[in-house]
């Protein structure tokens, strides 16, 4: 898949699926019913609404975060209920046409960086409880966000109208969504709400899903969302129903992996507030998808590695900081790593700083969430522990690694602890670290 689509597609996908703290709207005398309002906040919160549609530092739903592409800037609009800057002139069916369809109030076509080929599965009721909640529990912001501007052709809207025609959208679903039994809920929160398949289901040139490799990984700007089928190589299929509500309700599972980047903002503000039931359900149903063999991916990725066995030979003599001799990977491993994950790769004993070995980023085929988390860091706040790992790129401010830097520690971990040495460059580092998100 070009990286070009990868990259038009990150806009739904970066900040992973960030939940802000909301500021409702005072109540008046035909206010709908609590339990149609926390339903619709919790669908919200299911669908990653704010993901998009808040800007780092901005307000709840009032849009701006921009993604540069080499087509142009995608930017996200305001959806509160603001009427002259947000979507507060919607009706019920302006707001199922843009949710479901694509369609706009004036009639043009959304981009399909809006995930609406997947919220096409919502039922009726959820769609009138979710729009209930934005008019109603959402604060109006009257803020407009910079006009995305793309370059031709993608700056024409109405190719999107061709683009719905090969596209594959799910089917709404039927009934009451919180009847379903569990499979049927976990598949509805999969593949409608959750949109599992937007990161983790490869497409094709152009840009729609593969649904003959439905979770089977996919790239997106640097990050790499992996096979997380049934497989028990390339996917997750080794992973017990528990393990997987673990790890989307904390980030985190010892000796298996821990989300950081866009999963580990899911994590954060999606999935470790859904109810326990629909994480069972959730799980369930990802571990039953038909298992999908990875090209990269021989050995479970979980299972490489094993603690460091060497004595410590150090003489104890300072690296002073004028010293431009170039370190090599054990040595900025050393001096920047060891301290959290050990000398041995073991990490903390209360599994806050992950093991190396036993870890399925390290042991992956591919070393891109390795690079990204070096690049930028981990914070997540899930389970009630806030897990931090400092970035160690240019604007650290703990130790800025150049990208030969980054580049050789990845593969002395990769080598020591995990699947074998990637020959990570620092070019590749470096247009890695280009690959990030960014706003107005």
């Amino acid at each position: 898949m070009p990286d070009v689509t990868r990259k038009i597609l990150w806009s739904v996908l970066t900040a992973g699926t960030a939940l802000a703290t909301f500021s409702a709207v005072p109540a008046r005398a035909d206010d709908p019913s609590a339990d149609l309002m926390a339903r619709g906040e919790y669908i919200a919160t299911a669908g990653d609404c704010v993901a998009c549609h808040t800007a780092p530092g901005g307000k709840p739903f009032a849009g701006g975060l921009k993604i540069t592409t080499p087509m142009g800037d995608v930017v996200t609009t305001n959806i509160t209920p603001d009427p002259d800057h947000g979507i507060g002139k919607y009706t019920e069916e302006d707001f199922e046409k843009s949710l479901r369809h694509g369609i706009r109030r004036d009639g043009s076509r959304l981009y399909p960086a809006m995930p609406y080929v997947s919220y096409s599965g919502m039922t009726d009721g959820d769609v009138k409880a979710l729009y209930t909640w934005f008019m109603h529990g959402v604060k109006p912001v009257a803020e407009t966000p910079p006009v995305t501007s793309l370059n031709f052709p993608a700056n024409l809207r109405i190719t999107m109208g061709l683009w719905n025609m090969v596209a594959t959208s799910e089917t709404p679903e039927t009934g009451d969504s919180a009847t379903f039994d569990k499979l049927r809920r976990g598949k509805y929160l999969a593949r409608a709400l959750e949109h599992c398949g937007t990161c983790h289901t490869p497409r094709n040139i152009m840009l729609s899903e593969k649904e003959d490799s439905y979770l089977a990984g996919a790239s997106l700007l640097g990050w790499y969302a992996p096979n997380i089928t049934s497989s028990k190589t390339g996917g997750i299929g080794n992973w017990s129903e528990d393990n997987l509500v673990e790890y989307l309700k904390t980030g985190h599972v010892a000796g298996l992996s821990q989300a950081a980047g866009p999963m580990g903002e899911a994590v954060e503000h999606s999935t470790s507030h859904l109810t326990d039931d629909d994480l069972h359900a959730l799980a369930a149903y990802i571990l039953q998808v038909p298992a999908m063999t990875d090209e990269a991916e021989h050995s479970p990725r979980e299972q490489f590695g094993k603690p460091l066995e060497e004595a410590d030979v150090r003489s104890g003599e300072l690296t002073r900081i004028d010293k431009l001799d170039q370190m090599d990977g054990a040595q900025i491993y050393d001096a920047n790593c060891a301290a959290c994950h050990g000398g041995n790769g073991a990490g903390t004993a209360d599994h806050y700083a992950p093991s190396l070995f036993h870890n399925s980023v390290v042991g992956s085929a591919r070393p891109d969430d390795l690079i990204m988390a070096v690049l930028n860091g981990v914070d997540r706040n899930a389970g009630g522990v806030h897990v931090h790992m400092p970035a160690f790129n240019q604007t650290s401010d703990v130790e800025r690694l150049s990208n030969a830097e980054i580049a050789s520690v990845v593969n002395y971990v990769t080598t020591t602890f995990g699947s074998g040495d990637h020959g990570v460059t620092a070019e590749q580092v470096e247009k890695m670290g280009k690959e990030l998100p960014k706003t107005p």
